[in-house]
């Protein structure tokens, strides 16, 4: 039967697809109809009635002494979605009130570091969306990226990711290797208009393939090439370490800015 799947997509079960169908089909009818038109033996059928209506999607009526179904306008399949959608908005709110405690748990003991590993594209994605939800406003993100190699995995994520920080008041600091100078002067003018500080360190002096962002009290490490990976290493005296090492990347990236511009 035509739509079944796509009336899955939207939360219904196989059987309550098909009768639903039926009864769109058919129009009024009793049950024993929808029951061979949706192929669907007919207890069964009366079951599955009763949920479309309590769904709001199948209406039952009399005609003398018939019991007859109707199914209700299509329209009311957006019922199916407002519901899907409270049920996310109620589990997000379980899970921001759980969430802090379950943050506690996931430390371990004494001052030992946290280390988790991520593979492949959603595993990098997941470690980038977690750099922009675990960050507040005002914060700052230390960056080594790759561009060339990074903008090959995530070409349409960037925007996305660089939106996100932005609207949620993080700042940035990032050291960058690309061979495009088109796009070397591009992300130097963004930079002014999106909370973002950028130095360019040259591909022949960091040729890594590998990126690195230093975000709160944890360091996110992903692989752009090859088998790619990725590893989040949370330890208040491991980050601050990199904070520091990139601050003397940073100056030094300064430093060979301006010499380059007196030659």
């Amino acid at each position: 039967m035509e739509f079944v799947k796509e009336l899955k997509k939207l939360g219904l079960k196989d059987k309550e697809a098909a009768v639903y169908l039926a009864c769109l089909e058919l129009g009024p009818s009793p049950v024993q109809q929808v029951s061979r038109k949706a192929r669907v033996v007919r207890a069964t059928t009366y079951v599955i009635l009763e949920s479309l209506m309590q769904m709001g999607l199948v209406t039952k009526f009399k005609e003398g002494k018939k019991t007859l179904f109707s199914a209700e306008p299509p329209r009311q399949l957006t019922r199916l979605l407002e519901k899907q959608k409270k049920e996310l908005e109620e589990k997000e709110y379980q899970l921001d009130e759980v969430l802090p405690e379950l943050q506690v748990i996931m430390k371990t003991a004494g001052d030992r570091p946290s280390v988790r590993y991520f593979e492949g594209k959603e595993g990098l994605h997941a470690i980038r969306q977690e750099i922009v939800m675990y960050s507040q406003a005002g914060d700052t993100v230390y960056n080594f990226t790759p561009y060339d190699h990074l903008l090959a995995i995530f070409p349409e994520d960037e925007p996305v990711y660089l939106r996100q920080r932005v609207a949620k008041g993080v700042n940035s600091k990032t050291l960058i290797t690309t061979k495009s100078e088109k796009l070397k002067q591009e992300m130097f003018t963004e930079a002014k208009h999106e909370r973002s500080e950028r130095r360019f360190i040259s591909p022949e002096m960091f040729p890594s393939t590998s990126g690195m962002t230093i975000y709160r009290n944890r360091i996110a490490i992903g692989t752009f090439s090859g088998k790619l990976m990725g590893v989040v290493i949370e330890s208040d005296p491991m980050s601050d370490m990199m904070k520091r090492m990139f601050e003397i990347a940073w100056i030094g990236a300064g430093i060979l800015e301006d010499n380059k511009g007196k030659n």
